[in-house]
């Protein structure tokens, strides 16, 4: 492992595999738009906009004949609403971050990659399609899974999408940040779900796996020879992989049912 490339790259996961990477004399490329706080000879640090397929464009033009043995991609957010009240434009935001971003770098792969390079996408339990209220991720999650999936079979280089369930992170405060609009605004019978949904968020950031667990996996997988096309990692995330063997009307009445259940706890714990 010579060249990494990781987009997304200040994500607390990102952080740690990063760090790894270095201890291994890795030279690492990292994207960002916020400032990256790591400083070390072998970090090539780039703050730039993903959603920007300009931007993209330009930075791999200036990289001249830099190949990459993996690149993994970490960007993201999670847009939360109701389907019946989601507008076009918190739709196309989840997509720019999470998938359109994704399809400007694969664009500029060709020739950018070693023999036996990996493309690796930080997907999500939600992808699945079995969580309500979270329609914009669960597209944007699922979609990239085809990409990859598209991506591989057309050109022969191996993707891997890693499906974490929660992980505890700072993630979930950022996303109650970027909702915070849309909570406020959940209507008629979803107002108390709103409610719900934004304290759960919350308390996301406090439970989960450990996202030194992830950065572990991820580190592994870099270092095979054949990964598999998916890696499920925590309780929720191989829960979730089951449910959705059996996806219909009685799964949904299912969630429907625990999901009422839950608001209704935490009401009555107000």
């Amino acid at each position: 492992m010579k060249n990494v490339l990781i987009t997304g790259a200040t994500s607390e996961i990102a952080v740690l595999l990063i760090k790894k990477l270095l201890e291994k004399n890795v030279i690492v490329y990292a994207l960002s738009r916020s400032e990256l706080m790591i400083e070390d000879e072998l970090l090539k640090k780039t703050r730039i906009d993903l959603t920007d397929e300009f931007a993209i464009n330009n930075y791999f033009v200036m990289l001249n004949d830099v190949k990459f043995d993996a690149v993994i991609c970490f960007q993201g957010v999670a847009i939360s609403a109701p389907v019946e009240f989601l507008s076009f434009g918190e739709l196309n935001k989840q997509l720019s971050i999470s998938l359109f971003s994704i399809l400007s770098i694969l664009k500029n792969l060709r020739r950018r990659l070693t023999k036996g390079a990996k493309v690796i996408a930080i997907s999500s339990m939600a992808s699945y399609g079995i969580f309500p209220f979270l329609a914009p991720y669960e597209i944007s999650k699922s979609s990239v899974d085809l990409l990859l999936c598209a991506y591989e079979i057309e050109t022969g280089i191996k993707t891997v999408s890693v499906k974490p369930g929660v992980v505890g992170t700072k993630f979930w405060k950022y996303c109650v940040n970027e909702n915070k609009d849309n909570f406020d605004k959940f209507p008629f019978e979803y107002k108390h779900m709103g409610e719900f949904l934004k304290d759960n968020a919350l308390k996301n950031s406090n439970k989960g796996i450990s996202p030194n667990k992830v950065s572990d996996l991820l580190f592994k997988i870099l270092y095979l020879k054949n990964p598999k096309a998916s890696y499920n990692i925590g309780f929720d995330s191989h829960f979730a992989r089951f449910v959705s063997n059996f996806k219909g009307r009685f799964v949904y009445d299912m969630v429907r049912k625990i999901l009422r259940k839950r608001v209704r706890k935490y009401l009555n714990g107000k």
